[in-house]
This record gives structure tokens, sequence and C-alpha cells, in this order.
């Protein structure tokens, strides 16, 4: 069903997935939960940015590092939109993009 709180409720589940050392399993929960938010959510609403972050530290963890970039550089360009240029989350994302550059290196 297509409501927020399935893709609250997959993104936990992912979540937990991750935790046990599931990489696969998590990546399937939140591309599902993903799915979901883009059915119900606006296309800058701060949920998918959130999802989108998850699906990129998995791909980083996973050594897909181009994926990873593109990924986080659709979440910044949500930050961006829903935020504001000045928030903390972007600086954040930042981060976590300088640490798959670094890796890349």
């Amino acid at each position: 069903e297509n409501h927020p709180e399935v893709a609250s409720i997959l993104n936990k589940l992912g979540n937990l997935h991750c935790e046990q050392g599931n990489l696969d399993a998590a990546l399937k929960a939140y591309e599902k939960g993903l799915e979901v938010e883009r059915a119900v959510l606006e296309e800058d609403h701060p949920n998918i940015s959130v999802t989108l972050t998850n699906i990129a530290h998995i791909y980083r963890h996973q050594g897909r590092h181009q994926s990873a970039l593109s990924i986080f550089n659709q979440t910044l360009t949500i930050q961006y939109r829903s935020l504001g240029a000045s928030h903390p989350k972007i600086a954040v994302t930042l981060g976590h993009m300088g640490q798959v550059y670094y890796r890349v290196e």
C-alpha cells in the first residue's frame, strides 16, 4: 500500500537489516520505501532525502562509489530545495560525499 507510514516502516526495516549486516536486504527495503515515498510525498520532501542517504550509504559500503555519489547528489538537490542552502544537513551530506571521494582516490 502507498502510504507514508508504509515508507517509514520500510526504512526502519532497512535500518534493522543494515545493523545486522544484511546490506542487500537493507537496500531492497530502502528502495521499496523510496518508491512509496515518491508515490505519496512531494518530490522535495525531506523524508525522501533521508531514504536516498540510506541508499547511498549502502552503495558506499558495497564499494559502489559512483552510485553513492549520484544518490548523494540527488539528496543535496532535495535538501537545498526543502531546507535551504545554510541548513546543517547539507554540510553532513557534503561530508559523506567527501568520504566517498577519499575512498575513490
